[in-house]
């Protein structure tokens, strides 16, 4: 019979349902805000080969890029219009946080 100080095996297992639950909250929370709030600048998660034009007619401006993903200041570019060209999540960018003056 167990006592209180035994623990059973899959008690420490790491509850994998919850982990993926406050992933997914978190990944489309921030692609909510993105929709919502209209930010100045975004992270675009998706092809940059893709992306980058859509940026660049709406004269907005790169500011970083790598293989899946790339930051810019979307100009006139609307969320919807980055979806559009191929993006797979675009969140807003957090500029000055922390007290960061």
């Amino acid at each position: 019979m167990p006592t209180t100080t035994d623990q059973h095996p899959r008690s420490r297992a790491v509850p994998v349902k919850g982990v993926l639950a406050v992933a997914f909250a978190w990944f489309a929370g921030m692609a909510a805000m993105a929709l919502v709030i209209k930010p100045d600048a975004v992270v675009v998660f998706g092809p940059p080969d893709r992306v980058i034009p859509a940026i660049v007619t709406a004269d907005g401006a790169l500011l970083d890029a790598g293989r899946f993903h790339l930051s810019a200041r979307t100009g006139a570019a609307t969320v919807g219009s980055l979806y559009a060209a191929g993006a797979w999540l675009v969140w807003p960018l957090i500029g000055r946080g922390c007290g960061r003056g």
